[in-house]
C-alpha cells in the first residue's frame, strides 16, 4: 500500500478491534478494504463463492498480518438456498458483527437466469443482498450495540432506472444496462433500509467506489485488441483498489452516525479521496412497486419449495 494513502487512512478515527462480514473479498476493492482494517485489529469473515480463492486470499493476508483473525465461509449470492444457509449459519453460530459489507458483484457478463429465471445481474447485485438484509435484519436489530450496513453502488447508478420487466429482461438484455439498472435498485435499496432502520441499532451506508481496475474488469474486457488498451487507460488514469476502497473505510469512522452515500470526490465522482455527498433520487421513483415485485416473487418461490403448485 502506498505511503499517502496510509498515511490518508490513519489520519482517521476508525475505531478498532471490530468484526466485519464482507460478501467477497478474496480480491480487488474488498480486499483492500480488509487490509485496512487489518491494521485495526479487525475479526474478518470473508464470505466467497470459491474457497479455494478466498483460502488463498487468506494466506497472502496473513503473510502480512500473522496474527489476523480470518475466517472464510462459503456464500454463494446465485444461490437462495445458499443464502438462506449463510444467515442461518451467522445466527447458530451467535457471530457478533459490527459491519456487513456488501461487497460482491457482478459486471458486464452474458445473460443467465439465476434463482427462479431472474436476471443473473440483478439478482447477485441487487436481489441477493435484499434477501441477505431481511433474512439477518432481526438478528442484526438484537446485538447491543451498533452495525453498520454497507451496500455497494456504482457512479453508473445514476443512468440506470429499474423497471419490473428488468426481473425477467429476455431478449431484451442489455449487459451495460443490467449493471446499472440493478446498481440504481441498490440505491433504492439503501433508501428503504433508512426508513425500516429509523430509531434502530442499524445504520444503513452506501459506498461506491469509484473507477478502478480490479479482477472484475478483467473478466469483463478480455486482455485483447482494443480491450486490452481500455484496460491500460483505465489503469492509467482512473485510481488504484487500495484507494477505491477509502470509501468504505470512510464510512467506518466514528464521526458517521447518520445514514450517507460515499464515493470518490473527483471529475464525476469516478476517483479520488472519498467525501460524503448527496445520493441522486431522480431515477429511484416508483421503487415501492419494485420492492412488492420482488417480495411476491420470492414468496412464490417460497411457496413452490414447500410442495405448493
Amino acid at each position: 500500500m502506498s505511503e499517502k494513502i496510509e498515511s490518508y487512512a490513519k489520519s482517521w478515527n476508525v475505531p478498532s478491534h471490530k468484526t466485519m462480514i464482507i460478501t467477497g473479498g478474496n480480491s480487488g476493492v474488498g480486499f483492500e478494504l480488509i487490509r485496512h482494517v487489518l491494521r485495526r485489529d479487525y475479526r474478518i469473515i470473508m464470505a466467497v463463492r470459491s474457497l479455494e480463492r478466498g483460502n488463498k486470499a487468506r494466506e497472502k493476508l496473513l503473510e502480512e498480518f500473522p496474527s489476523a483473525q480470518i475466517e472464510v465461509w462459503h456464500l454463494d449470492l446465485a444461490s437462495l438456498d445458499g443464502i438462506h444457509s449463510f444467515c442461518e449459519k451467522v445466527i447458530r453460530d451467535g457471530v457478533d458483527f459490527d459491519v456487513f459489507y456488501c461487497n460482491a458483484g457482478v459486471y458486464r457478463i452474458p445473460y443467465q437466469e439465476g434463482p427462479y429465471g431472474v436476471e443473473m445481474t440483478v439478482w447477485v447485485n441487487f436481489v441477493a443482498n435484499y434477501v441477505l438484509y431481511e433474512k439477518l435484519r432481526e438478528y442484526a436489530g438484537s446485538l447491543p450495540h451498533q452495525v453498520r450496513w454497507i451496500q455497494t453502488s456504482s457512479v453508473v447508478a445514476r443512468f440506470g432506472k429499474f423497471k419490473e420487466s428488468d426481473f425477467f429482461p429476455g431478449e431484451r438484455y442489455n449487459k451495460i444496462k443490467a449493471y446499472e439498472n440493478s446498481k440504481a435498485a441498490v440505491n433504492g435499496l439503501f433508501l428503504r433500509m433508512v426508513e425500516d432502520c429509523r430509531n434502530s441499532n442499524i445504520l444503513p451506508l452506501t459506498v461506491h467506489p469509484g473507477t478502478t481496475h480490479t479482477p472484475l474488469i478483467e473478466k469483463a474486457y478480455p486482455k485483447k485488441g482494443i480491450n486490452r488498451a481500455a484496460q491500460i487507460f483505465v489503469r492509467s488514469i482512473f485510481h488504484s483498489p487500495e484507494k477505491a476502497s477509502l470509501s468504505t473505510l470512510y464510512v467506518l469512522r466514528e464521526e458517521i452516525q447518520q445514514p450517507c452515500f460515499c464515493g470518490p470526490r473527483g471529475l464525476f465522482h469516478m476517483s479520488g479521496y472519498p467525501k460524503i455527498y448527496k445520493l441522486y433520487k431522480g431515477n429511484l421513483k416508483g421503487m415501492d412497486k419494485i420492492f412488492a415485485k420482488l417480495k411476491e416473487i420470492l414468496a412464490e418461490t417460497e411457496y413452490k419449495d414447500k410442495g405448493g403448485c
